[in-house]
């Protein structure tokens, strides 16, 4: 495979990753141009598609960490590149209509609100939640990949459900009192 294809492969997928770690478009974009830097530097052989994804994922968490900072510094999400400017109301990103990853994730109202929720997590938590349900990554995996225990990251996984599902519910009690 070409360098271009292996790009095009895995560019949707480390996009995705350096946001939900990120949660601000112009570090995911600083992140996301790192790990493939790194791609293109080392020029790693994989042995088949699985050992490149997984290179690809452990490289964008290692460079999401070090950008971020560590655990220890937290961003403050603006969402300001969000505008909502469809007929329809959904929302998409400055300039062209999904012109980017996280602009194709935007596509409906629905999916806006479940982004706006999930930037009110930590970022670990919103890349635990990421790698298990859009990456379909099994715990062991996230386990290895983020230097912790299995037990660990079941807790931490179910932490990051329950604060999501509460966050949903408080929105929706607040819509009602709002109504």
């Amino acid at each position: 495979m070409t360098p271009e294809n292996v790009i095009r492969a895995y560019s949707d997928m480390v996009y995705r990753i350096a946001f939900a770690r990120a949660g601000t478009k112009a570090d995911a974009d600083d992140i996301y141009q790192e790990v493939f830097f790194r791609y293109i530097r080392k020029n790693p052989e994989f042995r088949d598609s699985e050992h490149a994804k997984a290179w690809f994922i452990k490289v964008a968490v290692n460079c999401s960490r070090k950008f971020l900072g560590g655990a220890a510094k937290k961003r403050e999400v603006s969402g300001e590149w969000l505008t909502e400017n469809e007929p329809d109301g959904s929302v998409t990103g400055e300039g062209s209509a999904y012109s980017t990853p996280e602009e194709r994730i935007l596509t409906d109202e629905s999916k806006a609100e479940l982004y706006r929720e999930l930037q009110k997590l930590s970022p670990d938590a919103r890349l635990l939640l990421h790698l298990y349900y859009f990456e379909e990554m099994k715990i062991a995996e996230i386990a290895k990949l983020m230097h912790r225990k299995e037990s660990t990251v079941r807790v931490q996984l179910t932490r990051a459900r329950e604060k999501l599902k509460t966050q949903f519910e408080e929105e929706v009690v607040l819509g009602l009192l709002r109504a």
